[in-house]
């Protein structure tokens, strides 16, 4: 086998392990983008989500406690309620989901490092092969 067909392999090898390990790059800061942003949104819907449920059961108390009023007016008061309870749990249940999907992208990453470390390997392997052809 000629020396240059080793070369040449060793060449790719060594682009395909620099190809991988910018794919790997930019899939960390692509995660830790999305970590922080969901740290900013967390802060910040965070005491909004528990003034939010405080207002609920004021509202709640208020208008079970009324004295005097209609009914429907008091039913219409629990249904908006009970309305806007619904839409915070479907934000709590949306939160968890892009916690979720940022947890699997991490486990992702951390399969495609090994990945290149693997390519890294045989890239030595395939220098310490052509060390070897040219001492004979």
């Amino acid at each position: 086998m000629p020396t240059w067909t080793a070369v040449v392999g060793a060449l790719s090898l060594l682009a395909l392990a620099l190809s991988a390990i910018v794919i790997a790059a930019s899939a960390v800061a692509t995660a830790l983008g999305v970590r922080l942003f969901l740290r900013v949104l967390r802060d910040l819907a965070g005491p909004a989500v528990g003034d939010v449920r405080a207002l609920l059961a004021s509202i709640r108390t208020e208008a079970e406690g009324l004295v005097g009023t209609s009914r429907a007016l008091r039913e219409r008061i629990v249904r908006a309620a009970d309305a806007a309870e619904a839409r915070l749990n479907d934000l709590d249940a949306v939160v968890e989901v892009v916690q979720q999907e940022v947890e699997s992208t991490a486990v992702d990453v951390a399969a495609t490092l090994r990945t290149v470390r693997r390519g890294v390997s045989l890239l030595e392997w395939g220098r310490r092969t052509l060390k070897r052809g040219k001492k004979h």
